[in-house]
């Protein structure tokens, strides 16, 4: 049947994989070729727009008294000394809680006030010194003949037009913006970062403004995610699982976890750009322009450290002897109704499986969110959509289940004929169909019904196991995170491959997993082909793999082997209790020694 299983899959795929490279890849091409076309005329249009005014208007003229220093990075130094001391600034709205720095107007802290760690904020961006040399929304203006490092100068600082002291705390609350404003006067011009915040959204605008005597030739504006994104969750390893750094230039998108780099630790790429994005298993950072714009976009990362993060270089708009670049910013949870809301195609990190996997993800997500409205428990919910999901395959579960017993008893007399035709392979064919239609039995009857549910079951696990609003859901009892691994009680020892944490849902899963094998059924259905004492083996095999795995998975798992195992009762009962169908076989004909005569 496995193998059966296999084949009826993998013909499945094959016709969907020829249908889309065929038809569907050329279609797309084609397409992708022609919006790559418009996008670069739109970004160049709005470039020549932008260029007619200024991004920010500045709060007063700036004083291009002196020629710039044209020696390269060190013009920074001209606003202020490096040993000059910085100041922080706090700007908090009810939904995180960002610390700023002077030098270089760049973000060191960044706190979602709804979601906690061990009781304490989320904490998205790594304390310390950054590996890559720059912290998070880091700028530099690169030039023809020089760049300016705008990490190195110091700013003043302001905020609804009052300085603001080391330690301000700038409170925003609702939806109307609140602006803070890093400015710094140098001999050759001026340098201006300003921040628009608020109350109600995860995202904010974040632009630069330089005057061009400070840059002459400016070309681009380079966007850094400096240091990357910290790892949220207790459980460190799985989440840093889940570290990735995307960009989707065009309609291509590319995407590098750490991993990636274990020979270079940087990747370059070039195209229209559409947004730029560092997550975690929950958490998300990304930067986005007003509208797609050429870039070029330098991904890093080192392996063993587990880090990874990106540069985006933009061209500059230059008008009134002014250079800028403005950006839309989103540092917050990886919550697709909240990430989708931004309109710019950022829900597509939310991780749903593969691509025709991906709506049935989206339906499913729908679907208990839905639910939740009326039952506000997603423990609860998780088991009312895996009771609805067995409803709505019971006729295909049962026709399986019910297809599977009747290979099974026909197993006896499908072994008397491979010992009776096992050299005929063409009469052991014959005589294995007629035996089919003679019994009524679909061969494939139990793996079709199957292969139609997976595209479900698959989305299930996906959405279980990535969906943020089961982070820190309780359901009952001990069972206080649906996102992580149950834990009743610790071990006083480590056991290997399970730890020191005593779970029990795991433990209940291979418990009904167990049940179901003894009725004749497992996940991987019956075959003459699997080895004595698999299936009592294999609910031995899921409960260790399952034994670290979300709570939430757990739970589906474990209502639908529950319902599987009543719905394969009584099938059994029920083939017990139905009159056993008298089968005549013709007796072979024996042939006498003497070449087929009756007597001598």
């Amino acid at each position: 049947m496995e193998r059966r299983a296999l084949v009826a899959f993998v013909a499945s795929m094959a016709l969907f994989l020829a249908y889309d490279a065929l038809f569907l890849a050329p279609k797309m091409k084609e397409q992708r070729a022609r919006r790559q076309a418009e996008a670069l005329q739109e970004a160049a249009d709005a470039e020549r727009a932008r260029a007619t005014d200024t991004l920010l208007a500045p709060s007063t003229p700036p004083a291009l008294t002196a020629p710039a220093d044209t020696s390269g990075r060190a013009t920074a130094e001209s606003f202020a000394a490096a040993e000059t001391p910085s100041r922080s600034i706090t700007v908090a709205t009810p939904l995180y809680e960002l610390t700023m720095d002077t030098r270089g107007a760049v973000i060191t802290s960044a706190k979602l006030l709804r979601y906690t760690t061990r009781e304490e904020p989320v904490e998205l961006i790594p304390v310390g010194e950054s590996w890559s040399g720059t912290r998070m929304l880091s700028t530099r203006v690169d030039g023809e003949a020089s760049d300016l490092d705008i990490d190195a100068i110091v700013f003043d600082v302001t905020a609804g037009g009052g300085p603001l002291p080391d330690g301000a705390r700038v409170v925003v609350a609702g939806s109307e913006p609140v602006d803070v404003v890093f400015r710094a006067e140098g001999p050759g011009g001026t340098v201006e970062r300003t921040f628009r915040f608020f109350g109600d959204r995860y995202d904010f605008e974040a632009a630069v403004r330089v005057s061009e005597a400070l840059a002459p030739g400016a070309v681009n504006v380079a966007w850094s995610f400096g240091p990357g994104l910290n790892a949220t969750e207790a459980n460190v390893k799985n989440d840093q699982d889940a570290f990735r750094a995307t960009v989707l230039l065009g309609e291509e998108k590319h995407r590098r976890k750490p991993g990636d780099f274990s020979r270079s630790h940087s990747e370059e790429y070039n195209g229209t750009f559409n947004w730029a994005s560092l997550q975690t298993k929950y958490f998300m950072a990304a930067i986005y322009p007003e509208q797609p714009t050429r870039a070029n976009v330098q991904i890093t990362g080192i392996k063993a450290e587990h880090r990874v993060s990106q540069i985006v270089s933009v061209p500059v708009a230059a008008a009134r002897g002014d250079v800028s670049s403005r950006m839309r910013v989103f540092m917050g949870p990886l919550n697709f109704d909240v990430v989708g809301a931004l309109g710019v195609g950022l829900e597509k990190n939310v991780e749903m499986g593969m691509q025709f996997i991906r709506p049935v993800s989206v339906a499913v997500l729908w679907s208990m969110n839905q639910v939740y409205r009326f039952v506000p428990n997603y423990g609860w919910v998780i088991v009312i959509i895996s009771l609805l999901t067995k409803i709505l395959f019971y006729r295909l579960t049962h026709k399986s289940f019910k297809s599977m017993k009747e290979m099974q008893d026909l197993q006896p007399r499908l072994a008397a004929l491979k010992e009776k035709f096992g050299d005929d392979r063409r009469r052991m064919s014959e005589e294995t169909m007629k035996l089919y239609k003679e019994a009524g039995v679909n061969p494939l009857g139990g793996c079709l019904p199957m292969v139609l549910q997976m595209p479900v079951f698959i989305a299930l696990f996906n959405v279980l196991s990535y969906m943020i609003e089961l982070r820190g859901a309780p359901f009952v009892g001990w069972i206080s995170d649906l996102s992580q691994q149950d834990v009743l009680f610790k071990l006083p020892i480590s056991l290997p491959l399970i730890g020191d944490n005593f779970s029990l849902l795991p433990i209940l899963m291979g418990g009904s997993m167990w049940a179901q094998s003894k009725l004749g059924g497992s996940p991987t259905g019956t075959s003459t082909a699997i080895p004595p004492g698999f299936n009592t083996l294999l609910p031995v095999v899921f409960t260790v793999l399952f034994y670290k795995m979300p709570s939430g998975l757990v739970i589906y798992w474990i209502i639908n082997t529950v319902m599987s195992v009543v719905q394969q009762y009584y099938i059994v009962r029920g083939s017990k209790n139905a009159p056993a169908a008298v089968v005549v076989e013709e007796a072979p004909r024996k042939r006498s020694r003497s070449g087929g005569r009756k007597g001598r």
